[in-house]
């Protein structure tokens, strides 16, 4: 690693310890300068301002611990293994890896600071990308039908947040059970896959066959 992307390193993980310890806006950035070991100028020579830093911040507090995601499309097994597969790290990492007080302090700070919420979901948009390519990929084996894949990507992640994240932060709702959440990946597949699966023609299922 270069020494700029080692000094950009150390600014990002000195902001999530100052993010976590005071929250966005008591942060402040001598002290994250000091625990980074850099000085102002180097700061603003990597992020132009304050948003911006908390928002990689933000973003490498949550996608650090997210790192056991994994989705690789197999032309050999069914749609729907791969989906559950893949929503079950999905759970675990919000659940077990990252956990709901650090998501709940997250959300708390961009709801109290627009102007970072705006720098965040700039930051993140269109992060998903493991589904992403795995639906494309589906798509160009013919087994998804041919549309936009971020919409896509979006259905998915909404049903997930709708059942697994916004009802656990918003009315602290408590997070389902295993039995539960098996059943609500399974309705999410249905659903998603009522949408969008491309049927299988006689022909497909001829060569298919052993």
């Amino acid at each position: 690693m270069k020494l700029t992307e080692r000094k950009r390193a150390a600014l990002i993980e000195a902001a999530k310890d100052e993010l976590l310890q005071y929250g966005f806006r008591a942060a402040n950035m001598t002290r994250v300068c000091e625990k980074a070991g850099t000085s102002k100028r180097t700061l603003y020579n990597h992020f132009e301002s304050k948003e911006l830093l908390f928002s990689a911040a933000i973003s490498a507090l949550i996608d650090g611990k997210m790192q056991p995601h994994s989705l690789r499309y197999c032309p050999e097994q069914c749609l729907a293994a791969q989906l559950r597969a893949y929503l079950q790290q999905k759970v675990v990492a919000l659940y077990q890896l990252v956990g709901l007080s650090v998501v709940r302090m997250v959300v708390a700070e961009l709801i109290r600071e627009p102007q970072l919420a705006a720098k965040y979901f700039a930051l993140v948009e269109n992060t998903d990308g493991a589904l992403q390519h795995w639906i494309e990929a589906a798509m160009a084996d013919g087994r998804i039908r041919q549309g936009a894949s971020e919409l896509m990507v979006s259905v998915i992640i909404n049903l997930f947040h709708g059942h697994f994240l916004w009802p656990q932060l918003m009315a602290n709702v408590e997070p389902p059970t295993t039995v539960t959440q098996e059943a609500l990946i399974n309705e999410m597949i249905r659903i998603f896959l009522c949408a969008y699966e491309q049927p299988r023609t006689r022909d497909d299922a001829t060569t298919a066959a052993p």
